[in-house]
């Protein structure tokens, strides 16, 4: 009776939704302690999803499914309601293939007690931690409460009230992840009641996703009772989140939105002050960690107010009309330090711009800041870590306008060996628009870079060492890195019009179909 109407709420729920394409789902629910009676409603819930989505739905509790050649055909691990209060559910060979997956760019929902894994091997325990973003601790009595919604854009979020009334059991954790995750939900404390010590002090997050090691993670509290599996908006956010782990985005576009993780338009989501000077640069992918790219005030602010600003020009006649942001020893900031670190520890990338170089300034003269410029590093964008290694990617110039890229790994230090090649295409024309492209493949070995100028042929191409422990920092446009000790001394003059990057190498026919998107959009189809 319970399947059945479970199987009818769901169907309802999507009866008039197109199918999705085809994801691998590994629904997990193997334990070690308290056992929950909705554990085979977590179940059914997940495989009935799989039906109307047309998913791929493996159900399992054995852990000898997670070796590393069976865990990579799958798209997502749904951890369903499973406890690990007693003691540990993984083996060393099992925590191992789990991280690796992971690191490979892996997907992860957890829903509820899988936040209460407790029991596991020291350094796999705070590992585990990290990828839900805290542990779950104690609770007071189930009981109705209100969730508040935060972010309402994401699609896990986006059909649901802005204060949202259940049932449930309001767990406490070891530690706020706010400063970790990107929260969707919250808990207003103040209706519900518990003992000293079962609250969270004012801000209470119960549902959120974060980019963790190279793959990316859901999670939502929610999920103790029999009921909260039959609630078509609690359904609906597990497969709103089911579908971003697997990289699924909900927002349609004309060009491929599978793994894309930003797109700077300057036709939308750019904030200009006084004289169309630009304080705000928005990514329009909804729900990605890296939202808005400002300037950070620093240095030549100091002495020139209002300076280091882009300049926003309108309307374009060499872009058919669209809009281009101006650098001129300019910056714009994403403040998220860790939001894409993971590019370079296995997943690979894409990254496109629409971009017009201007005549480099002088290499041998001085920034506004009265710093020298350095030779040969007129940077557009960059997450080069300051101080240590350098760690990060980067796109460049040369003085002569030499298009040049490249990934530093950060196991040597060096501007350009082994693990930091500089890989240089063409010399081009100041002040015309291209479309520029890197593509670094997926995988912890050596892997391809590959560069591109207008067209999905590579121009230039190396090999590059993985190294799974970099550690890159804020991504810069305009600049090589968060340049506060050197502003504009290796930032770019000239124009960019849209900015891109995909959190996986695109396949050549994608890259292709993106170019010609591009193209077509800005009137660069003659060249």
């Amino acid at each position: 009776m319970r399947l059945t109407y479970l199987f009818t709420l769901v169907l309802a729920i999507h009866t008039f939704l197109p199918a999705q394409s085809t994801l691998r789902i590994l629904n997990f629910q193997g334990d070690n302690g308290f056992q929950h009676d909705s554990k085979d409603e977590a179940l059914q819930m997940i495989k009935l999803l799989g039906i109307v989505n047309d998913w791929e739905v493996m159900t399992t509790a054995d852990i000898g499914v997670f070796t590393e050649s069976r865990l990579k055909n799958f798209d997502v691990l749904v951890f369903n309601n499973n406890c690990g209060t007693d003691g540990p559910i993984f083996n060393k060979e099992a925590a191992q293939a789990l991280q690796t997956y992971i690191r490979k760019g892996g997907g992860f929902v957890g829903i509820h007690c899988a936040g209460a894994i407790w029991k596991e091997e020291e350094g796999f325990q705070e590992w585990y931690a990290g990828l839900i973003g805290t542990t779950l601790i104690a609770h007071p009595e189930v009981q109705p409460a209100t969730l508040d919604v935060e972010n309402g854009s994401h699609p896990a979020t986006a059909h649901l009230p802005s204060r949202w009334d259940m049932k449930d059991e309001w767990h406490i954790f070891s530690s706020n992840p706010r400063n970790k995750v990107n929260v969707l939900i919250s808990l207003d404390e103040s209706t519900y009641t518990a003992d000293n010590g079962l609250k969270m002090g004012g801000d209470h997050p119960f549902t959120w996703y974060h980019y963790y090691d190279g793959g990316r993670s859901f999670f939502t509290s929610l999920g103790h009772a029999e009921y909260t599996y039959k609630d078509a908006n609690f359904q609906k956010m597990i497969e709103a989140g089911i579908k971003w782990a697997g990289k699924r985005s909900a927002e349609p576009r004309v060009f491929p939105d599978y793994g894309l993780l930003l797109d700077l338009d300057a036709d939308h989501g750019v904030k200009a002050v006084e004289g169309d000077r630009v304080v705000r640069w928005t990514n329009q992918v909804l729900g990605s960690r890296a939202k808005d790219f400002e300037p950070h005030d620093y240095g030549l602010r100091l002495r020139k107010p209002g300076s280091g600003r882009p300049l926003l020009k309108r309307a374009c006649a060499d872009l058919n009309g669209h809009n281009a942001i101006a650098f001129e020893e300019d910056e714009l900031i994403n403040q998220e330090e860790d939001a894409f670190d993971f590019l370079l520890r296995g997943s690979g990338y894409t990254w496109i711009t629409v971009i017009k170089p201007y005549p480099t300034a002088d290499p041998d003269g001085k920034t506004e800041f009265g710093l020298y410029r350095l030779k040969d590093v007129n940077s557009f964008m960059g997450n080069l870590r300051n101080g240590g290694r350098y760690e990060g990617l980067w796109g460049c110039f040369d003085d002569d306008l030499t298009i040049w890229c490249g990934s530093r790994s950060g196991v040597t230090f060096g501007r350009f060996d082994e693990n930091n090649p500089k890989l240089s295409g063409p010399q081009l024309d100041p002040n015309q628009f291209y479309i520029i492209a890197a593509r670094m493949g997926a995988g912890i070995g050596t892997v391809e870079i590959e560069l591109f100028v207008d067209t999905p042929m590579a121009v230039a191409q190396i090999e590059y060492p993985v190294s799974q422990t970099a550690n890159p920092s804020k991504l810069a446009i305009g600049t090589e890195r968060d340049a506060t000790n050197h502003p504009g001394s290796e930032s770019f003059d000239g124009e960019i019009a849209r900015f891109i990057i995909y959190e996986r190498p695109l396949a050549d026919r994608e890259l292709e179909e993106v170019m010609k998107y591009l193209k077509k959009t800005y009137g660069l189809e003659q060249r």
